[in-house]
């Protein structure tokens, strides 16, 4: 087994015993709205939205996919000014021992057993690794940014409940819920990627049975967090659709300031006008910029068969009443 001093690289910053780093983390189920919710707190007054942190080691750095700015990762000067603020260049880390690594400490599975595993001395070593290395990328996206907080859209529960333990991480988390009626009718069709944004051209379509029980899991998983103190936003997808204006001051208000109506300039009656951001893996709505309209997406109420609409309501009704979904 892999030890985590075998990682190669030393964080040039880094380290609980430095000002804690501000992160607004995007939690919830992918096919939430997560991404657009992503762009939107990006384009906020001193947030810079990076997309999936998570997927930056194996979508950027190791297989070079092209960021949402349109350059490859290698070429793109806002990653190549990260990777040299954090560790002195991307090519000074072992991605590879940096996967294994994730793999050991990042996954659902380990965090439900988490109080056991704590006990292990080599766990929480290859845990304090992990998170020193995230928050030196954290650290070098707010320097080179010039923003005081970053935004992540992992979306993962176990990703925020790492984060949780971090003292050099100030967190905050906006969980992003949506009818799973919703959700289990976009993850019925494929959806095509951008070229050389994934190692696939297309999103694939998963089993209803595997949606709902991951709708109800990493919705309960996330909903734990706040209770154990986790400042904690809870927005509806087609809340945040319908009032773009009133969802952004809402997440402004979680970070300890209101917003003012030259901070929401960017969403007008028809639309947001949307920004270049960096995100070095996505699908095809961060590959654009200029005007984009907002349309809430019910294509459910007619491509999802009355059958399916049933069942899910039968799986996931408590949770869903709990969300205000009928």
């Amino acid at each position: 087994m892999v030890h985590a001093e075998t990682v190669t690289g030393t964080p040039r910053e880094g380290g609980a015993s430095e000002a804690a780093v501000d992160v607004v983390f995007v939690g919830g189920m992918p096919r939430s709205g997560s991404t657009l919710l992503d762009l939107l707190i990006g384009q906020l007054p001193g947030h810079c939205d990076v997309g999936e942190l998570f997927y930056l080691w194996q979508g950027g750095v190791k297989r070079d996919q092209r960021c949402s700015c349109g350059a490859l990762f290698s070429e793109c000067d806002f990653w190549i000014r990260v990777g040299e603020h954090a560790f002195g260049g991307w090519d000074r880390v072992d991605v590879d021992e940096v996967l294994r690594l994730q793999a050991q400490v990042d996954s659902t599975a380990r965090q439900l057993v988490g109080p056991l595993a704590r006990l292990s001395r080599r766990r929480r070593e290859r845990t304090e690794r992990y998170l020193e290395l995230t928050r030196a990328v954290y650290r070098a996206v707010a320097a080179v940014s010039g923003a005081g907080i970053v935004v992540d859209s992992t979306k993962r529960p176990s990703t925020a409940a790492l984060l949780a333990r971090d003292p050099g991480v100030r967190l905050r988390i906006v969980h992003m819920v949506r009818d799973p009626r919703g959700v289990l009718n976009s993850w019925s069709r494929e959806v095509p990627l951008p070229e050389n944004s994934g190692p696939r051209s297309h999103l694939k379509k998963r089993p209803a049975r595997q949606i709902l029980r991951r709708w109800w899991s990493v919705n309960l998983m996330i909903d734990r967090l706040g209770r154990r103190g986790v400042p904690l936003l809870r927005l509806r997808y087609e809340d945040m659709v319908s009032d773009p204006r009133e969802a952004m001051r809402a997440v402004m208000r979680l970070s300890g300031r209101e917003a003012t109506d030259e901070d929401l300039a960017f969403i007008g009656p028809d639309g947001v006008d949307r920004a270049v951001s960096h995100t070095p893996t996505g699908g095809r709505v961060r590959f654009s910029t200029g005007p984009m309209p907002l349309r809430l997406d019910e294509k459910w109420r007619t491509e999802l068969p009355a059958s399916r609409q049933r069942l899910t309501v039968l799986a996931c009704g408590p949770l869903m009443r709990r969300y205000g979904y009928r």
